[in-house]
């Protein structure tokens, strides 16, 4: 660019008699980039994040009694009647039963998830059929990945609803 304003120059100079005086150009080149910061398309929403944190935290405590803040009536925790005491006096049988409930929620919880009938659910095998899975994600599942019936996952999955209520924890069908 500056190799052709020079030319222009002197090529403006020679026919304007060649004249001795001297002409000074300055070309200012403009350049702009456009940085675009990318957003986490794979977040949460605030309510669900709020949730899943309270959860993971509340699970990783070891206190099944910390889960009593996001117990609701919404919340399914088990395919067969209610559990006198509700759910978190069902989770202290598991416990007695030499289960690990609260161990199985904090694992759930830091897989990836999915979203089925507009709620956020872990993992996110529950929507997917055995047969699709990549060793990377029978990897990724660890010992979730032996939960299957056939080709549907029946193991423990954990369900949050948009506004962050805590709405299943169970397994079977």
């Amino acid at each position: 660019m500056k190799a052709l304003l020079a030319v222009l120059a002197a090529v403006l100079l020679a026919g304007c008699g060649g004249s001795a005086e001297t002409v000074t150009v300055t070309t200012t080149v403009t350049q702009t980039v456009t940085e675009t910061a990318p957003g986490d398309a794979t977040a949460l929403p605030d309510a669900v994040e709020e949730t899943r944190r309270g959860l993971l935290e509340a699970a990783q405590s070891g206190d099944v009694e910390a889960l009593e803040p996001f117990v609701t009536d919404r919340l399914s925790y088990t395919f067969g009647g209610p559990v006198e005491g509700g759910a978190i006096e069902y989770f202290k049988q598991l416990e007695a039963q030499g289960q690990d409930p609260l161990g199985t929620l904090a694992k759930l919880l830091q897989l990836p998830y999915t979203l089925a009938q507009g709620n956020y659910v872990w993992p996110w095998v529950y929507s997917v059929q055995a047969t699709d899975l990549t060793d990377y994600e029978k990897q990724l599942l660890g010992e979730f990945a032996d939960d299957f019936a056939g080709t549907t996952y029946l193991g423990y999955r954990v369900g949050i609803g948009p506004d962050g209520t805590w709405i299943f924890f169970v397994a079977g069908d």
